[in-house]
């Protein structure tokens, strides 16, 4: 999530002008549908949001009122994901900020660390119709400790498993479901060239499944030579249960990177194509994070995820169930979760 696509912001701004070339109209106010396979079922009441038209051309005088959780033209769920709390001022940011002032259907956020979630959040997620999926931070980082790369964090199974059991904990202690998916985030620090290792890998993954919840994995597969790619591809080769448990979340390519106010949005988001390990399942990649912000005057960076991915927090309380056959790049699908 905090990634350092930067330096490659003038190749993505050339990729952004195809992205909105494409976009010739506002999107309209869309529910997801029901569908009997996607939740747990919970005996909390579903958050079942009506639709709200939103004016093509807001006068200063009325407030912006946000459509209800449009689909991409896919027909895909449309979302974000931020380092800040869910709430008021956040939603409000994404509402002002992108094309068509969308309300996210799904939103991504730390279970621990410097940004981890806050008391109340996953209270108005659920308040708003919001799915949540959680991801734990990467120790490794670029341009931090003092203006330096900080590495050394990801090598041994024994650090995998320190690292394993602070999120878990951090998931019981904000009374997260059995059953919901925590996503490791991996960066690509320049200056931690190799560190990652396969051994890292697997045991952070079934560190993570020997308790109440699923793991998986947000990676940067930008090249086939990244950390992330070639440990992953070594782990999977011995571990069969890890090839087809851990559900990978992408943040590359990121064609939206940079993409000034008002410009991107659910209507005309791209076509679901992240880059993956070339060894990945079909199918295992769920989530694309196609752009990311570079301006402290939008909190989030934007995201696309499959229908039918599991282990997501519900509005209604419970956790999504996965279902492969749903949102396959390439077929129209508009498929939204509701209970069973």
């Amino acid at each position: 999530m905090i990634a350092g696509g930067s330096a490659r912001a003038v190749v993505a701004a050339l990729a952004l002008v195809g992205i909105l070339a494409g976009c010739t109209s506002e999107p309209s106010a869309v529910k997801p549908p029901s569908s009997s396979h996607s939740v747990q079922s919970s005996s909390s009441a579903v958050v079942t949001p009506t639709p709200t038209p939103s004016s093509s051309t807001p006068s200063s005088s009325t407030p912006v009122v946000p459509p209800l959780h449009p689909l991409t033209p896919e027909g895909l769920w449309w979302g974000v994901d931020s380092t800040t709390p869910i709430g008021p001022a956040s939603l409000d940011n994404v509402a002002d900020w992108y094309r068509g002032h969308p309300r996210p259907l799904v939103w991504g956020r730390y279970i621990s660390g410097h940004y981890r979630l806050q008391p109340g959040e996953l209270a108005f997620a659920r308040a708003h119709g919001i799915y949540v999926y959680l991801l734990v931070p990467d120790s490794n980082c670029s341009v931090c400790n003092g203006g330096g790369d900080l590495c050394g964090n990801d090598r041994t199974a024994s650090q995998a498993n320190a690292d394993a059991d602070e999120a878990v904990e951090a998931a019981i202690h904000a009374h997260i479901p059995a059953g919901t998916m925590l996503f490791k985030d991996v960066e690509q620090v320049g200056t931690c060239t190799g560190e990652l290792t396969p051994e890292f890998l697997r045991a952070w993954f079934h560190r993570v499944r020997q308790t109440r919840y699923l793991a998986g994995f947000y990676g940067n597969a930008y090249t086939q030579k990244y950390d992330f790619v070639k440990a992953y591809c070594a782990a999977i080769a011995h571990d069969p249960q890890l090839a087809s448990e851990a559900t990978l979340a992408d943040d590359e390519p990121e064609p939206a990177i940079s993409a000034p106010r008002q410009t991107i949005g659910p209507a005309n988001a791209p076509r679901f194509a992240p880059d993956e390990p070339a060894c990945a399942k079909p199918g295992i990649t769920r989530i694309w994070q196609y752009g990311e912000s570079t301006t402290g005057a939008n909190s989030t960076d934007v995201d696309e995820v499959l229908p039918g991915t599991g282990g997501l927090l519900a509005p209604d309380g419970s956790v999504t169930v996965a279902d492969p056959d749903l949102g396959v790049p390439g077929q129209q699908s508009t498929a939204g979760p509701s209970s069973s």
